[in-house]
Formats: structure tokens, sequence, C-alpha cells
């Protein structure tokens, strides 16, 4: 499928594609790099800037719109990778896409992701499916393990986050107090540095509790914001490494089920090879 527009602003040739497609963030840059795009009849292979009268073409593939990226299907469950900038539920999301995935039969998300997060989500292919989830979901005993690029580097490459979260549902912004205070809920992150990247660091997150925006804000209250983060993050560093959407990305679900129809899944790990650090622009200084 052929998609043409005109572009109406100055601004990055991954924004414009992203603002008049349905293709998320990180598959916006894919195609930009597989140099399925032109500018003005031109084909282009890297991310640059457009102005206001350029015409782009974007050569997508139906199963980039039409399909989701299944990474592990049984007759229970269903694993997707969701991409940044598209919600889980609701028009045009990750649910829609796995539903066009599948030959017959509905899945339905048994939790979420932030819009701008990208990685693995797991649906239920039936009702039975659907309960057992939810409820091991709701007592914390599926793990999640995340990846994210921050800015900087932790004083310990290792350690757990312990703090207070409080959620201002009106401004959409959450708090962090080091102290208990009315209306905050504790938090725990345990964190590990895997790699040194200059000026940022690929880091691995582990949750152990479920609260909103809980990575973005403790690692932002860490100093250490992550790299594209709009809310909590450091916006001068993000324009300066290009980068519009957090890189923050779920890829590991490993599953606990002592009994019941799922416990064929207790111990299994379902794993997203996703590399974050080929998402900004590099060698930037401060």
């Amino acid at each position: 499928m052929l998609k043409e527009f005109q572009v109406a602003k100055r601004q990055l040739l991954s924004d414009a594609i992203a603002e008049n497609t349905d293709l998320g963030y990180f598959r916006v840059l894919k195609t930009i790099k597989d140099k399925s795009v032109k500018i003005n009849k031109e084909r282009v292979g890297v991310d640059c800037n457009v102005k206001p009268g350029d015409v782009v073409a974007v050569y997508m593939r139906d199963r980039d719109i039409l399909c989701a990226d299944v990474i592990y299907k049984d007759d229970h469950i269903l694993v997707a990778n969701k991409p940044s900038g598209i919600e889980v539920l609701g028009d045009k999301s990750l649910q829609t896409l796995v539903n066009n995935s599948l030959d017959n039969g509905t899945a339905t998300a048994v939790h979420r992701l932030d819009r701008n997060t990208m990685g693995l989500v797991v649906f239920a292919l039936n009702k039975t499916a659907e309960r057992e989830l939810l409820e091991s979901f709701k007592v914390r005993e599926i793990d999640k393990t995340y990846n994210a690029i921050i800015v900087g580097r932790p004083k310990q490459n290792s350690g757990v986050i312990k703090n207070y979260l409080f959620k201002d549902a009106k401004k959409s912004m959450v708090y962090v107090s080091e102290t208990q205070k009315q209306g905050y809920v504790p938090a725990e992150t345990r964190y590990r540095v895997v790699k040194n990247l200059g000026n940022l660091s690929l880091v691995e997150l582990k949750p152990i509790t479920g609260r909103t925006h809980q990575l973005r804000v403790q690692m932002a209250h860490m100093q250490t914001p992550i790299l594209g983060d709009g809310k909590y993050g450091v916006n001068t560093i993000n324009k300066k490494h290009r980068v519009s959407t957090q890189l923050l990305a779920c890829v590991k679900i490993t599953f606990h089920f002592a009994k019941g129809p799922l416990k064929y899944l207790d111990g299994k790990s379902v794993v997203s090879n996703v590399d974050l650090t080929q998402y900004y622009k590099k060698n930037v200084t401060n």
C-alpha cells in the first residue's frame, strides 16, 4: 500500500510519517531504514528534516497495517509485540491488530502498556485463560522485565528502588516521595545496568509493584530519566538524540501457575529481541 501526503510544517521525517499513517514509531524508523520512503520522488534511507510543501510517499506492507507481531501463541494465550505510538485497547489498537492476525476467535488483552512504551503484551484467547491471567497479573504472579535507555548512569550498577508514588489523575502526572504521605502508595523496582553507552546507559528494570508510570518516574527521580520521555525526562537531551518517545520496552514475561488450566505455562518465559540502542542518534555530547 502506498501512502502519500504533503508536509504541513518543518519537522523530522519520522514524526511526519507517524502523524500521517497508522505505523508505530519503531515501524516508522524501520520503514525509513529499509528505504521505503521518498521525499519529492527521491528515495531516502535516513531520518531527516522535511519542510512545508514536501511530498512524502511511504510504502507500507499490508501486514504492517493489518496484523500484529505475534511472538508466541497456543490454544489459550497469545503474546504480541506492541510498537510505540498505539494503545493496547481502542480504535486502531494492538488488540485490533492481534484480532486481524487470527484466523478465527477473539483475543482479549489482560494488561496494558503506555501508548509510547513498546514490548510484550499478553492476550487471552478464551474466557478460562482470561480469568486465570487477570488474577495472576492482579496478584503479581507474572513477572515482567523491561529494558530502557536512560540519561546518565546510576551511582550503583544494580539495586532496588523503593519510594512512594502519588497519581494526580487530573494532571496525568505521578509524583515521588521518599517518605510515606497521605495518598502515596509504595513502589519498588529492581534495576541493573546492562551496558554503558557514553552519556547514556542501557538498563534492565524489573517492577515489583505495578504503579502508573512507575519505571519512568522512578528513573527520573534518580536523576537518570528515560531517554525520549517527554513528561518526566529532559527535553533538551531528547532533542539532541532525536528521540520523541520514551525508549522503554517490555522485553520478557515469565509465567507462574502452580495449578489450574494454565499450569503448563509455569516457569515459561516469552522474550522479545528488541534492541533499543538503534533508536537514537549516537555520538551526541551534553
